[in-house]
């Protein structure tokens, strides 16, 4: 019970934060972006993994990226929603913790160089898709995809109230990680936890490169899922 109320305040303060990014983005024009307080079109005459190569944004996920074997995968006819290296660290952060709890060590460290490469492989191709998703094929209703490492997702756009911002509800393209199925809605009190569907919103949405579409995921996205 206490929970899902947890989640559920979760997920409310995920809309609340995303409606900030695309009210800010939204005093741009229609046909422009933001992304790292430059305006920028949609279109980038270069490949996804050089594009996230002119962004320090992605060092690490570059790194990443090298390490498992994955430019080609990257560079194929996907959509890509990339991590940022504030996931990344995140996660070797959590990792590192709980080796340091483990072994009761508080010299130990998690590395990058320790993430093991066929579950990095496994958590970056769940972040990718097929073929491209782009803003103007999604909706307010799921579209359902499954990800390059056989997991169901759901890919929606979610309208956010503005009130007194701006004139129009902002939309934010979500990504939704399916866990047995799509949550009912309203979601019942006593919904199994484990059960509850893992939102993460998009903070720069529809980059189209010369080889796909690229989708950067907030900074406060928990890699690994």
């Amino acid at each position: 019970m206490e929970e899902i109320k947890h989640i559920k305040m979760k997920i409310k303060h995920i809309l609340i934060l995303a409606f900030v990014v695309v009210a800010m983005a939204t005093a741009c024009k229609k046909d422009k972006y933001i992304i790292g307080g430059s305006i920028h079109d949609a279109h980038v005459n270069m490949t996804t993994y050089d594009y996230l190569k002119t962004n320090r944004l992605f060092d690490t996920l570059l790194v990443l990226v090298d390490k498992a074997g994955m430019k080609e995968e990257i560079n194929g006819d996907v959509t890509f929603f990339a991590p940022t290296d504030y996931s990344i660290k995140a996660l070797l952060f959590r990792r590192q913790e709980k080796l340091r709890q483990d072994n009761n060590d508080e010299s130990l460290t998690y590395t990058l160089n320790d993430l093991p490469v066929p579950e990095l492989r496994d958590s970056l191709r769940s972040h990718l898709f097929a073929g491209k998703i782009t803003r103007e094929s999604l909706s307010l209703s799921n579209k359902l995809f499954t990800s390059k490492s056989n997991e169901a997702f759901s890919v929606k756009l979610i309208e956010q109230e503005s009130p007194g911002l701006v004139s129009a509800k902002p939309q934010i393209l979500f990504l939704i990680k399916l866990r047995n199925g799509l949550d009912p809605n309203p979601l019942p009190t006593e919904y199994p936890v484990l059960d509850i569907d893992l939102f993460t919103f998009a903070q720069t949405s529809n980059i189209q490169t010369t080889t796909g579409v690229l989708h950067v995921l907030t900074n406060t996205h928990r890699f690994y899922w």
